[in-house]
């Protein structure tokens, strides 16, 4: 029977299970029920994103069901892809996987990424792959720029069917049946509960070390849960290895934001500001 977990990420940016459903099958019909179903169990509050494997049947549903949702493609699915599909360059000795991944996860604007896609494409003799079109074609489905006006706690940049498979690791195999499987995945819910229990603890218990003159970081750490505040800390440390240099206006003195590098901005990629006061 078809398993469909739905997971996603707490406050200490673990991966949780939310609920499952067994199906009958795949079809319109089946996948409509299951978004309505569980749009009914929380309360009728939909997701602000969601991320699902290459399914387009799916994306059909999740648009009926969820119109106002954010739906995206796992980038960690279609990676697995292009191993398989795009053998005859991945296992040459060149710079392509290096480049691809370039592209896609360090263009800072959309029209960058096509750019350098059709670059790509044109330096590999790939213009005429089908499925790297149909990726093309898609691409606001599953390329991070694309998507960067929406929050995605952090999913896109985790391996999820990993993820999902490992709640389920020496509780649950194939063999299980019907009422196996119910016992042993309620093992497997007390489990991800524990852990998030402990890392509570860890969080109210435990003390993080702080300069004093850090007065930033001794802010958040009051904010943040520990994971969280680790991850701003490593983004923060980034900041003092640019130079930024003030320039004299009319109105005064204005930060030169073309020194500043653009991941360091909560933006969708589209309205970078010029400068700021």
């Amino acid at each position: 029977m078809p398993f469909a977990p739905f997971t996603g990420v707490n406050h200490h940016m673990q991966l949780i299970q939310y609920g499952c459903a067994l199906l009958q099958d795949e079809t319109e019909v089946t996948f409509v029920w299951l978004f309505k179903t569980w749009l009914d169990a929380m309360g009728e509050r939909p997701s602000i994103s969601i991320i699902t494997d290459q399914d387009l049947g799916m994306k059909g549903d999740i648009a009926k069901v969820f119109p106002n949702t954010r739906h995206r493609l796992c980038l960690w699915h279609i990676k697995k892809k292009f191993v398989k599909k795009l053998s005859q360059v991945y296992y040459k000795i060149s710079k392509f996987k290096k480049d691809m991944k370039d592209c896609i996860r360090r263009t800072y604007k959309k029209e960058d990424f096509e750019e350098r896609w059709m670059l790509l494409m044109k330096e590999n003799g790939l213009e005429s792959n089908e499925w790297l079109q149909r990726l093309f074609d898609i691409r606001e489905s599953w390329v991070p720029i694309y998507n960067r006006g929406t929050f995605f706690t952090n999913m896109d940049t985790i391996e999820c069917s990993e993820g999902i498979n490992s709640f389920f690791d020496g509780f649950v195999s194939h063999t299980s049946n019907l009422k196996e499987y119910m016992v042993k995945y309620e093992k497997a819910l007390n489990r991800i509960v524990k852990r998030e229990k402990d890392e509570d603890f860890e969080f109210e218990h435990k003390f993080w070390i702080v300069n004093d003159h850090e007065f930033l970081l001794k802010h958040v750490r009051k904010l943040y849960t520990r994971n969280v505040f680790n991850k701003f800390k490593d983004e923060w440390s980034k900041v003092f290895h640019y130079k930024v240099e003030n320039v004299r206006t009319g109105n005064g003195f204005q930060l030169d934001i073309d020194k500043i590098p653009e991941h360091l901005f909560f933006h969708d990629g589209d309205k970078r500001p010029t400068n700021l006061e």
